[in-house]
């Protein structure tokens, strides 16, 4: 058996992120660029007030002998709008916030600061003294023309979509998205809208994986179950290779019908199996012909802890991710883990905030088939190879699924 890191190591050597492709940036959430993005133009483009209020030259807002200065007022601008008249000596124009700084005026001041008559808008009185570039937002401020405003390698999120929009990149150039092939193994699954029946149970585990497959970023298709038979697999896996990745659940154990390594070995490669972990030791990674292929256990929650450590990272690195492992914390684990196993233990826990540290509480019984042991597991508790245990109290790594709400 070989260790998860050397295991990650391995998988993850062989694989490249996917060809770039352009596509609308309404389209963009959740990838990554694949090229520098660079402003054609400076932004903001022209100086603007922060602030409804008054443009003006801070000259003439000082005041004699302790009176307001009192100036004309000779216009009004609103956001969206240019005015070619210029501020003077003795005069000030109303603007609204985001319009365009008129000649003339270098400050703005706003309009809580200042007194008029109701009854005629013509001149406004300053009650506050401002200096030069008061209120005003400078053209180019935020972001300079040539400048570059986000790298190849960012993940798009909504704060880069605003920039994007407003550097005016309608279309950009991302890693596309990996398409999955989902196969559930065994003559024993059935659908879950059948009815149960002697033997049989239902195919949680393809449903599970499309989730994870597609919260991960990629587009996941469910290729149904492939039975117990070289043939089976061989009609599944000749659907599976039009895809970027193949992710396999059950068949790769050591039982007689634990085919899904005989058909790895007869079309492509096994590059590794058997994980020095627990839940999840029967993992196998290799290629259907040029597609990598992903084993993982039947079990479901083995299928689902080995996904967030191999799927995961595989999928992430196929869409150029460059942080391809969920965060790592140390924990106060409050009610322990007694059962002592010599293989590396990844047990399921919540984890909450207190007093400024994270304390973890598993999530019930352990066991591989225990489904309900994943419902508000938040994290991965890591219990260290050797048959060690953890006393109540005592502190751990755990990897963190989800951050908990303060």
């Amino acid at each position: 058996m070989i260790s998860v890191e050397e295991a990650q190591e391995r998988m993850l050597a062989t694989i490249q992120p996917l060809p770039a492709i352009t596509i609308a940036l309404a389209e963009a959430a959740g990838l990554v660029l694949a090229e520098d993005v660079v402003a054609k133009e400076d932004l903001p483009p022209f100086a603007n007030s922060a602030m409804d209020g008054y443009a003006l030259r801070s000259v003439d807002t000082r005041m004699e002998h302790g009176r307001p200065a009192r100036l004309r007022v000779i216009g009004t601008i609103a956001a969206g709008y240019v005015t070619e008249q210029a501020i003077e000596p003795g005069t000030a124009m109303r603007i609204m916030t985001g319009a365009p700084l008129p000649r003339g005026a270098d400050a703005v001041i706003q309009i809580e600061l200042t007194r008029s008559d109701p009854t005629d808008s013509s001149w406004v009185e300053i009650l506050q003294e401002v200096a030069p570039g008061n209120n005003i937002r400078a053209a180019g401020e935020d972001i300079r023309r040539g400048q570059r405003v986000l790298s190849q390698g960012s993940e798009i999120g909504p704060w880069e979509i605003g920039v994007l929009a407003t550097v005016g990149q309608a279309r950009v150039k991302v890693i596309r998205r990996p398409r999955v092939a989902i196969v559930s193994t065994g003559d024993e699954i059935i659908d879950v809208g059948e009815p149960l029946q002697p033997g049989k149970i239902r195919n949680s585990n393809g449903y599970l994986l499309e989730a994870a497959v597609r919260r991960a970023g990629a587009e996941p298709q469910r290729l149904g179950v492939a039975r117990d038979t070289e043939e089976s697999l061989r009609q599944v896996f000749s659907q599976a290779m039009q895809h970027d990745l193949i992710i396999t659940s059950g068949g790769v154990s050591v039982g007689e019908f634990d085919l899904v390594k005989r058909i790895m070995n007869e079309q492509g490669v096994i590059d590794f199996w058997q994980i020095n972990m627990r839940p999840g030791k029967p993992l196998a990674f290799g290629r259907i012909g040029q597609v990598p292929l992903l084993g993982l256990p039947g079990n479901p929650v083995s299928a689902a802890v080995t996904f967030e450590l191999f799927g995961r990272p595989l999928i992430r690195k196929l869409l150029g991710h460059r942080r391809l492992y969920r965060p790592l914390v140390e924990v106060t684990v409050e009610d322990g883990v007694s059962e002592r196993t010599p293989r590396r233990h990844y047990v399921r826990a919540q984890v909450r905030r207190e007093q400024g540290r994270f304390v973890a509480r598993t999530t019930g019984h352990q066991g591989s088939h225990i489904t309900t042991s994943l419902l508000n597991a938040n994290a991965l508790v890591i219990v260290p190879e050797g048959g060690k245990i953890l006393k109540p109290g005592e502190t751990a790594q755990a990897i963190m699924l989800d951050w908990p709400e303060e």
